[in-house]
């Protein structure tokens, strides 16, 4: 069944099967988009639960550059929330990273530039469309009040690789500030990089989650022996036998299981706007066709058995044991043994 979808009571069933097929971080970026997943995160992060009056709202993570020559080029951001909270606002930058990057710390002081840049933007088109009067202590010349107020940009960069990353995670990783006069050493502002090994989360925090981050995590911990993730599986099926595509995704992206997630079916859900896959049906179903596999393999070689047992009787002149070897299974196994035919 290919190209369209039919109707199946609440859901549609989409008629394709197989995996993302994409750059892992196009699928961590996307499974990452959700409000409770990266509340989990910064859960983790900050050892706590959040407040539920905690509202993230999405943030512009798109930036246009020009260069000298007048010539446009972007950079954009994995994730960008404007998150507010009862006190204070602040835009949180979530990174993914599938690989070890040795110039992230550098990319990364760049993407907070640009949040900056652009908030200072914001400040003085707001200034000059309201007209207003700049004192002796305000940069009249810039539209800019000494009042005036950047909202902090906060940044978590989310590992999803195998490697250990252990360097670099600043700015000053990558520069040779050993050479410096120490009278000099101060001046150099470094920038850090507040990275999680999303792999080496511990078991008791991901029970906490209150997000699918905790299965997909979960599978990642196991994909080092077969009987475990499927055992995990089952004993939380029900997460399992609807999981998302954006999740299933990820684990394909990430785990060696593509056996499992290149054969799944899925359906629309309507009330989620979400595809869906039932992992545990196609456990079920590769586990019958192996059987039927072994089955037929099975029938095969005992075919093969046979006609050489039949042949090498026949060719000794033992008509009356080669009719035995077709009609007793007891026969047949002692001329098996006779004639060595394993």
């Amino acid at each position: 069944m290919k190209g369209g979808l039919y109707c199946l009571g609440r859901s549609f069933l989409v008629l394709r099967k197989g995996g993302t097929m994409g750059e892992p971080n196009n699928a961590l970026n996307v499974y990452m988009r959700k409000t409770d997943r990266i509340r989990s995160v910064l859960e983790y992060y900050m050892g706590q639960k959040l407040p539920e009056s905690w509202a993230f709202e999405p943030g512009d993570g798109f930036y246009t550059l020009r260069n000298s020559k007048g010539k446009l080029s972007y950079r954009q951001r994995d994730c960008m929330r404007r998150v507010r909270t009862c006190k204070s606002s602040f835009y949180l930058g979530l990174e993914n990273q599938e690989t070890v990057n040795l110039t992230f710390p550098w990319r990364l002081m760049e993407l907070d530039s640009l949040v900056y840049g652009m908030e200072i933007e914001e400040i003085q088109e707001r200034n000059r469309a309201a007209g207003e009067r700049y004192g002796e202590e305000d940069d009249f010349k810039y539209a800019y009040r000494k009042e005036d107020r950047l909202l902090p940009v906060l940044n978590l960069t989310l590992y999803w690789g195998r490697k250990r990353w252990e360097r670099p995670l600043s700015l000053g990783d990558m520069t040779d500030t050993d050479s410096l006069p120490v009278e000099l050493k101060d001046l150099f502002e470094d920038h850090r990089v507040h990275l999680i090994h999303m792999r080496r989360i511990p078991e008791e925090a991901l029970e906490k989650m209150d997000s699918d981050l905790k299965y997909v995590l979960g599978i990642m911990h196991r994909t080092g022996s077969r009987k475990r993730y499927e055992r995990y599986i089952w004993e939380n099926r029900e997460y399992f036998s609807r999981i998302p595509r954006a999740a299933v995704d990820v684990i394909d992206v990430c785990t060696g299981i593509k056996d499992i997630t290149g054969c799944l079916e899925y359906t629309l859900n309507q009330e989620t706007g979400e595809e869906e896959a039932d992992v545990c049906k196609a456990l079920n179903d590769i586990k019958k066709n192996a059987e039927k596999k072994g089955m037929k393999q099975g029938v095969k070689q005992g075919e093969t058995r046979l006609g050489a047992l039949m042949q090498k009787l026949l060719a000794d002149g033992r008509t009356e044991d080669a009719c035995l070897a077709a009609a007793d299974e007891g026969e047949r196994n002692r001329l098996y043994r006779e004639y060595g035919i394993v």
